[in-house]
């Protein structure tokens, strides 16, 4: 809780100069998981206090942001945004295709969560965003990936009736 005396969060410069953009960029680094935080940090020449700093910063700004103007938040859909580009950038997509994602879905949905089923796959769990993502766009905006997508996730459903499968 800020004191009387505090600055308001919207007039303070980021704690080490880490802008929204480069706070996202860094967290998305340490969110791809193949190296730690402090390593990450160091790659981007800000120390761990720093961080600290500017993740209360930015997340203190956001949740501001968003409790005042619920309709009009703007840094939250920044800083996803900046997020998601960095952390595609990381890494290429990969290779799936409807029917595979289909599975992919279906495999979470029987699991309660994506943590097995992209385990078993040799996924990350940042492969699984970058790929819900690229789905996500992808059956919008195109009907015969959609079709596929669909007509390969209604034929991995149970049969009426039939007992629902045992996970491993």
């Amino acid at each position: 809780m800020r004191g009387d005396s505090d600055p308001p969060r919207g007039d303070a410069a980021p704690p080490g100069g880490v802008s929204l953009a480069r706070h996202a960029t860094i967290s998305a680094a340490i969110a791809e998981g193949d190296r730690g935080a402090a390593d990450v940090l160091a790659a981007h020449a800000v120390d761990p206090a720093t961080w600290t700093l500017a993740t209360i910063h930015w997340t203190g700004r956001m949740g501001d942001e968003a409790r005042a103007h619920p309709e009009a938040a703007t840094l939250t859909h920044a800083y996803s945004e900046a997020f998601c580009r960095a952390q595609d950038a990381l890494a290429p997509l990969p290779p799936t295709d409807a029917r595979a994602w289909a599975a992919i879905v279906v495999d979470v949905q029987r699991s309660g969560g994506p943590a097995a089923p992209i385990a078993a796959r040799g996924l990350s769990l940042a492969d699984y965003l970058r790929l819900s993502r690229h789905w996500a766009r992808t059956l919008s905006s195109d009907p015969a990936e959609s079709a596929a997508f669909f007509a390969a996730y209604e034929a991995l459903q149970p049969a009426p009736g039939a007992p629902p499968p045992v996970s491993a």
